[in-house]
């Protein structure tokens, strides 16, 4: 079972990045301040030259804490077994492949995990539906602004911040653990001089730690492809435009105009008032189309296939969606209790989603906001990066009334002879089934807070990862392996990689809590 786990991981560092993320596209025009969200004085990519690499463990540490971890999920009998397998390992093939590993990744600048960890992601044919599309809602505005204005401000921001990104002027990740001394113009200015083949080092110096940037480069204008037997990324380089998704319809609009600069959030406002006031009839044949991402990855890729070959249109259409800086989903619910909100940003009805791109900006009619992001170019960090500035310098922006668009939105048409109609007729039926059945429930309550938890020596974290493993323990009688991301930004290529938090002692804690005879002090 080891051999077969590590095998994989040999053959992805041997064979190369076949996924690899491209390079940062730093160096745009020189911009004036309206049109960035800042001018950072250390450049963007200043760190990545000399992040440092990830270890590799080593393999008597791997072994031990597989043995740990299997511990609570199997019986004796069976942990026995896997000790056994341990030892033959350790004095086998183990070495060997170790061996392997560390030459592979001494002869790489990357992370050793980031292929395996690529190829996970884009060769397993899993629906991206709820396995791998998170999403992250927006604070809601304190003058709840109408769906069209909303978007409009959040789409003007996003363009700002690419804007900034290309120009390699957008403020560098870095996590400060005493901002008293990094945080200020004498630290930027000294940092800014370092040469870059230090500059990381330098920076630890104070407590303060560069992150990976390098998952930015697929941030715009990227989408998932779907493939047989292993998706692809795609990027564009020069597109203006997002694709915007309304009951089942497509249009591009423009977010930045043929100069560059950000089109004005009053224009976005006109575009997407239009979009919002186009008859049923404007949807023409493409009702639904956006529920085929859903779809297992195999399927999915012969069906596309399919709708590009059924018309010229069609392919004429994707390519657009896929070329797009971002999707945007004009959603057409209003939720207000937080489950309903949760349910709509991160599904919805499936008929205004294209789960394949990068990120969706989603915004409901009542101006609640999302952003849901396809997982396998990046994680979590950079995503929260661009929903923290966006929502700061969209809400900086005044509520304008809306303006005539200088290009005004352009339909995607799509052509579906009968049998693709069929089947996105059932990729909707399907959709439908799997969201019917899925719970979510939400429990709101003042019972302890993470001041206080905090104040009685508890880790706020600590207690929700042990409240997962007591709820599962209570709803099924077991233990199950669990993952608890973590990230490993501070390296180069860093993912988000895993902590198992279900563990000999969470068992010992589950059983505690369920065993009928225990008291409060035993």
């Amino acid at each position: 079972l080891l051999a077969a786990s590590l095998l994989p991981l040999f053959s992805c560092m041997q064979s190369g990045r076949r996924h690899a993320l491209r390079a940062l596209r730093i160096g745009g025009p020189v911009r004036g301040a309206a049109t960035l969200l800042h001018e950072s004085r250390i450049p963007t990519d200043h760190f990545q030259d000399s992040l440092p690499k990830m270890p590799v463990p080593a393999l008597s540490d791997t072994l031990s804490k597989f043995l740990y971890f299997a511990e609570p999920l199997v019986s004796d009998d069976e942990h026995l077994l896997a000790r056994r397998g341990v030892s033959a390992f350790a004095g086998a093939e183990g070495p060997a492949l170790q061996a392997e590993l560390l030459a592979s990744s001494e002869r790489q600048y990357t992370s050793y995990i980031s292929a395996p960890w690529f190829d996970m992601y884009l060769r397993d044919r899993a629906p991206l539906l709820l396995n791998y599309n998170p999403q992250l809602t927006f604070e809601d505005e304190a003058a709840r602004p109408s769906q069209a204005n909303r978007a409009a401000r959040l789409c003007h921001a996003a363009g700002r911040f690419l804007l900034t990104l290309e120009a390699g002027v957008l403020e560098p990740d870095v996590f400060h653990t005493k901002p008293k001394v990094s945080q200020t113009p004498l630290w930027r200015e000294a940092v800014r001089l370092m040469p870059r083949s230090v500059a990381f080092y330098g920076a630890a110096a104070t407590g303060a730690y560069a992150l990976d940037m390098s998952q930015y480069a697929n941030l715009f204008r990227s989408t998932r492809l779907p493939r047989p037997e292993l998706d692809e990324l795609s990027t564009c380089s020069d597109s203006r435009h997002v694709v915007v998704q309304r009951g089942g319809a497509f249009w591009a609009v423009d977010l930045l105009t043929p100069a560059g600069e950000p089109v004005p959030p009053s224009q976005l406002q006109g575009a997407f008032e239009a979009i919002l006031a186009s008859p049923a009839d404007a949807r023409g044949g493409s009702a639904g189309v956006g529920h085929l991402t859903s779809l297992p990855r195999g399927e999915w890729a012969a069906l596309r296939e399919q709708l590009c070959a059924a018309a010229p249109a069609n392919a004429a259409s994707l390519k657009q969606i896929d070329e797009a800086l971002f999707a945007v989903c004009l959603d057409g619910s209003s939720p207000e209790e937080l489950g309903e909100v949760n349910r709509a940003m991160l599904h919805g009805r499936g008929i205004d989603r294209w789960l394949d791109k990068s990120f969706q900006l989603v915004v409901t009619e009542n101006a609640k906001a999302a952003i849901n992001f396809e997982h396998s170019w990046g994680d979590g960090v950079s995503v929260l990066r661009l929903a923290n500035e966006m929502f700061d310098a969209s809400t900086a922006l005044p509520t304008d009334t809306p303006a005539p668009p200088a290009a005004p939105p352009r339909r995607l048409d799509f052509e579906l002879p009968p049998p693709l109609a069929a089947a996105v007729e059932e990729a909707g039926r399907r959709f439908d089934a799997t969201i019917a059945g899925t719970d979510l429930a939400t429990v709101m309550t003042d019972a302890f807070t993470t001041a206080a938890l905090k104040k009685g020596g508890v880790s706020p974290d600590g207690m929700m990862q042990m409240s997962f493993q007591l709820a599962m323990a209570k709803m099924s009688g077991r233990t199950v392996s669990t993952y608890e991301s973590a990230s490993t930004a501070a390296f180069k290529h860093g993912r988000t990689e895993t902590i198992r938090s279900a563990t000999p002692e969470s068992r010992a804690f589950t059983d505690a809590f369920t065993d009928p005879a225990a008291t409060p002090s035993a």
